[in-house]
Parts: structure tokens; C-alpha cells; sequence
């Protein structure tokens, strides 16, 4: 993606505000959303940054990735061109080379001052690096510190609209994999209670996965973290992933939880539909309605000035008149609506905000997951109905365009 031009003056203040004088970040980008977000998402392996606040900023990369260097905007260097090799010869000790020439990268920008690391490349098998990296960069005027709000993430909770888009994008490939599930469903027929494709194959869930992987695969998407397609006493248990063997049943929900990430950005899209395979019962009606509507209130009660959690217990309050449990009313309950309203969303599935956040503000910029669920594992009954959301001035944007209907009509059999 572009650079952002407003990253080093937002970073700067950010760390001026936490004390902090230098970001060293080393490792691989893909792995690092940090480093992912500095670079402008460039591929880089075994790259080291330094970010001097108010200062010079230096990308060193291998002599292969020049050209992926460039188009991130900072200053770099090819690591062959440092003193890399001289140092391994030195240092025979696990690690001290690393810290050795980390040490040296923070002297070619007189780096000095209190510095966050990112990451431990080169370190992982150096027992007790942790100390050894303090005493490596004291030597050169740096005192190591650890954070305990990563300015990094807090620069990443406020998206750009390039960011934005790129999270939009990934939406519509995501709603292509929840399309690909509505179609599989309705593609079948019940036998007894089973479904069976035009085949006469028994459908089971890893099916249902599959076709959504096949479908988003189409749309640049990689399904990393794998998915949530849990039907009946599966479905009543948030994050139960479901079991891919187990055959598809008419009139029972399934909670189908996707979060792809786009390959190309590195940017995660969220969201959940609850479907029922041929009828649903009335209980499942309604707990169904009670929960599209405590969604549609997560977007309606959002108020300038007003924290993640908040809002959730706007909606909390709304399904506990409906009759539901949650962790205010009923501490430590595994049923009802037993989890946060949702989490930042970005380049990590989840990131800030959190709910758990307590009296952090939503703020324009913000990318959320609105999520409540009902689960009641016992009754074969789990709800979930989960949108991502940008908050805009006095409002939230709903980036998902996808519609919300929970019984899918089943072909008669053939």
C-alpha cells in the first residue's frame, strides 16, 4: 500500500508521549504486524528498522529486497554493506552477534535514549538474550524498555482511508465465502435429517469450509487462521471451530465465523452469519431476532464520546431485558450472551480496541467487529450475527454488505 505520510508525525507524538526515543524492530514483515505497518507492506525477510523519534529513520534488507526497500519511502541500506559478517567472526556466543550488530544499526543514526524492541530475529537461541540485549545496548547510550501500550498498535487502531478501502475489499471476498456456504446449503436435500448434495454425498462441514476457502481464495483471501462452522451443541460454544466430519443437519443453527486476511494488504476482515438449514424453529426465531436486533443497536446506540465497552453494555442491557445471561448479570457464565460486544480489527484479527479496555474512547478511525451472540449449548442453540464497523463522525459505518436471514430453503429431492 501507499505510504502514509501522516505515520512518522502520529508515531512521533505517540512516542514522545510514552518516553520512548527509539523503535528497533528486526525480523521478517509478514510475521511482524508492526513491522508490516512501518513498512508500508513490504515483504521483507530478516530486515532490522530503526525509528529515531524526530530523527533519521534506517531500513537495512537484504541485497535481493532492494527493490521492495525502495518502494516503502525510507532510507535504507543493504545489509552487506554493514559490518554483519565482521561481527559473526567476532562473536561466537549464540546471539552476541545479533546484539552486536543491532548495537552497531543504533549507532549509524546516534540513536540514544529509551527503545522499544519489536521482535527477536536472530536471538531465539540465545539463552537469556533479554538481559544480554539490555547490557548490548546500554553500551551505546540505549535503555531497553518494554511497553506497556505498544505505541505501534496504538498508531495502527486509527486507520487511513486507503486502509479502510483495503479492509472494504476484503469484505466483499468474504462475503463471496458466506454466499458460497448459503449455496452449498441450498443446493441439498434432506434425507431424514441429513443433508446430501445433487450427488448423494452427505454434506458435512469441512464441505461448508472448503467452498468458502474456494470462494474467497478467488478474491486474493487466505484463510490463516482457519474458520468458525459449528452447527447444533458445537454452535453454542463461542469459538468452537467445528468438526469438519460431522454431517449437516436440517433445523439445527450453524454459526459460521470467517476472517480471512488479504494477501495482498495483510488487512483482516470479520464476520459471522447464523444459518439454519431448511426450518427453524420458533425459539430459534427468536432468539435469532433478538440478536439481529441487539446488532443493529450496536450501530444505533453509538454516541460521540462514548468507550468500546460503553457500547457493549448498551447491548448487554438490551438482550438482559430479552431475557438473556451475561458476564455483568451472571459473572463467569458460559451461556447467553457470554462474550465482549467485539475487538478492533486490522492487520491482526483481533487488535485494539478492546472491550476489556474499559474507559478507552471509539474514536474516528477505528475499526471494530459488532458481534453479539446467544449460546446455549444444551438447547443445540448458538446465535451469532458479527459486522465490521468504522467509526465516522457520530456514527458508525457498516462495511459489511451481506444481509442477515437465518432459515435457506432446500432444494426437494431429485
Amino acid at each position: 500500500m501507499p505510504a502514509d505520510r501522516t505515520l512518522p508525525a502520529r508515531l512521533d507524538a505517540l512516542m514522545e508521549k510514552a518516553k520512548l526515543d527509539v523503535l528497533l524492530l528486526t525480523g521478517n514483515t509478514d510475521v511482524s504486524p508492526a513491522f508490516w505497518y512501518l513498512v508500508g507492506g513490504q515483504k521483507l525477510e530478516a530486515a532490522t528498522l530503526v525509528w529515531k523519534r524526530g530523527g533519521e529513520r534506517l531500513l537495512i534488507v537484504g541485497d535481493m529486497e532492494r527493490d521492495c526497500a525502495a518502494k516503502t519511502g525510507l532510507k535504507w541500506i543493504a545489509r552487506s554493506t554493514t559490518p554483519a559478517q565482521e561481527l559473526a567472526k567476532q562473536h561466537k556466543k549464540p546471539g552476541d552477534a545479533q546484539l552486536a550488530w543491532l548495537a552497531w544499526a543504533l549507532q549509524k543514526v546516534n540513536a540514544k535514549g529509551r527503545l522499544a524492541l519489536y521482535g527477536a530475529a536472530g536471538l531465539e537461541s540465545a539463552g537469556a538474550w533479554l538481559p544480554r540485549a539490555r547490557r548490548a545496548f546500554a553500551a551505546v547510550g540505549c535503555t531497553l524498555v518494554v511497553e506497556k501500550a505498544p505505541v505501534i498498535a496504538q498508531a495502527r487502531a486509527i486507520k487511513t482511508e486507503l486502509e479502510i478501502e483495503a479492509m472494504r475489499a476484503a469484505g466483499v471476498g468474504t462475503c463471496a465465502g458466506f454466499e458460497a456456504i448459503r449455496r452449498a446449503l441450498a443446493a441439498c436435500h434432506a434425507s431424514g435429517t441429513t443433508l446430501h448434495t445433487a450427488k448423494g454425498l452427505p454434506l458435512t462441514i469441512g464441505m461448508l469450509k472448503s467452498a468458502a476457502d474456494q470462494a474467497m481464495a478467488a478474491h486474493g483471501l487466505t484463510n490463516i487462521h482457519g474458520s468458525i462452522v459449528a452447527q447444533g451443541e458445537e454452535g453454542g460454544v463461542p469459538h468452537n471451530a467445528g468438526t469438519d466430519t460431522r454431517t449437516v443437519k436440517t433445523g439445527l443453527p450453524i454459526v459460521c465465523d470467517i476472517f480471512p486476511k488479504d494477501i495482498a494488504t495483510g488487512f483482516y476482515f470479520d464476520m459471522t452469519r447464523t444459518f439454519v438449514p431448511g426450518k427453524a424453529t420458533a425459539a430459534q426465531k427468536k432468539a435469532y431476532e433478538d440478536v439481529r436486533q441487539a446488532a443493529v443497536l450496536g450501530f444505533e446506540a453509538y454516541t460521540p464520546g462514548l468507550s468500546f465497552k460503553g457500547l457493549h453494555d448498551r447491548v448487554a442491557h438490551f438482550l438482559s431485558e430479552k431475557g438473556y445471561e451475561n458476564l455483568d448479570t451472571h459473572p463467569g457464565t458460559q451461556v447467553g450472551f457470554c462474550h465482549g460486544l467485539g475487538h478492533g480489527l486490522g492487520l491482526e484479527v483481533h487488535e485494539d480496541p478492546f472491550v476489556r479496555g474499559g474507559k478507552a474512547l471509539l474514536v474516528p478511525g477505528m475499526v471494530i467487529t459488532i458481534e453479539p451472540g446467544v449460546y446455549y449449548p444444551a438447547k443445540k442453540l448458538g446465535i451469532r450475527i458479527e459486522d465490521v464497523a468504522v467509526v465516522r463522525e457520530g456514527y458508525l459505518e457498516n462495511l459489511t454488505d451481506y444481509p442477515c436471514v437465518l432459515e435457506v430453503p432446500l432444494r426437494g429431492k431429485a
